[in-house]
């Protein structure tokens, strides 16, 4: 999964090289999509339910390029990669298949619907028609579980009896955070995150990622494969990590009248957070509109930020208790992270990792920023 250069627009075709053949992981999810191709009977909405960067995007899109390929091939299921469709879809161009973003916070009801003072709306102009190019027309609804409640109530009727041409796939992280009349008329799928091992295997053979590193991310990304692959592919992201764990580096044995100063610092570091969140640092600094999208990049930031400090802290209370065969995530800091970690009991350590999870719950409770890096850093200090 790519950094993307710029956000997307809240409308725009599907570019995709994947394809059902080269996708790692989700067999019991390909397993269902493969059946239904071959035997000519999908559904008419899909939904894929599963963690951001899980890969989610990377099926709907190979999915999509199948769904619509002029040629399928049936040993083994996938799109041809050569007829008209396939090609227009891994250029981009493919009139037919299209992925809708939210528009702000949240899917509008304007962007699939025309209205008076919007009439762009894209079903509107498109669900009636026959595909010319493909076999299908693939609608992908990216980050479904923002729908505003107009907005879902309009799809209830397409999804429940979409034209014969027409499939729709809504990517969310949880079905629990969208109405249950959407889920309902949506065949479900849950996508899982890579046993680690396997995650850092692909990054280290297929993308020549170095050993400890692609075991370094795979642990971080907990499996998730897209996640991995933008962590291991963005040229900015090692620098960033590297820049907090120096940063965390420090905390085990600084005083703690420097508390104030630390939780500063963290606020500070999550400033230079970009490429960690998908973004180019000056895009980020020249697209945040009002204090709203300020606040809520703010807090995407200080999450990976914390993070890290979660996988720093585990890796501390594991060497702490396993010395050093203690399996870590920082491998390359081992042996200054061996130290460090005998500079602490086994209760500090598991008692900075407490608190850095209570502040990640209290960050995505909307807590004061201020309060919640504060509270923390008395926290980390405390010896």
């Amino acid at each position: 999964m790519p950094a993307a250069a710029k956000k997307p627009d809240s409308i725009s075709p599907v570019a995709t090289n994947e394809s059902l053949t080269t996708l790692v992981g989700q067999a019991p999810a390909l397993q269902v999509l493969r059946k239904g191709l071959a035997a000519e009977t999908l559904a008419g909405a899909y939904l894929f339910v599963g963690a951001p960067g899980v890969g989610k995007g990377a099926l709907a899109r190979a999915f999509a390029k199948a769904a619509a390929c002029l040629d399928l091939q049936l040993d083994p299921v996938d799109a041809c990669g050569t007829c008209a469709s396939c090609r227009l879809a891994s250029t981009g161009n493919h009139p037919e298949i299209v992925s809708v973003f939210p528009s702000g916070e949240h899917l509008q009801i304007w962007q699939f619907w025309d209205r008076d003072n919007k009439p762009q709306g894209l079903l509107s102009h498109t669900l009636s028609f026959a595909p010319a190019v493909g076999r299908r027309r693939v609608y992908i609804i990216e980050q479904a579980e923002t729908l505003t409640e107009s907005a879902a109530n309009s799809l209830l009727k397409v999804l429940e009896e979409p034209p014969p041409y027409v499939l729709f796939v809504l990517l969310a992280t949880h079905p629990a955070r969208m109405l249950p009349t959407i889920v309902s008329r949506s065949q479900v799928l849950r996508l899982q995150p890579l046993p680690t091992d396997e995650l850092a295997a692909y990054l280290y053979s297929d993308l020549e990622v170095p050993a400890d590193r692609a075991a370094m991310l795979a642990a971080y990304c907990e499996g998730r494969i897209g996640q991995a692959v933008h962590l291991a592919s963005h040229p900015l992201v090692a620098e960033e990590i590297e820049r907090v764990l120096d940063f965390a580096d420090s905390l085990p044995e600084a005083p703690r009248v420097r508390a104030l100063r630390a939780a500063e610092q963290i606020r500070k570091l999550a400033t230079q957070v970009k490429a960690l969140i998908g973004e180019e640092p000056a895009e980020a600094e020249e697209g945040e509109a009002g204090a709203t999208g300020k606040e809520r990049a703010g807090r995407r930031q200080l999450a990976v930020v914390f993070d890290l400090l979660v996988a720093f802290y585990r890796d501390l209370l594991t060497l702490r208790v396993c010395g050093a065969e203690g399996r870590i995530i920082n491998r390359q800091r081992s042996a200054r992270m061996l130290r460090l970690a005998q500079t602490g009991s086994v209760d500090r350590w598991s008692t900075c990792l407490d608190a850095l999870l209570l502040a990640r719950r209290r960050l995505d409770a909307n807590a004061n920023v201020t309060l919640v890096t504060e509270v923390l850093a008395f926290t980390l200090l405390d010896r």
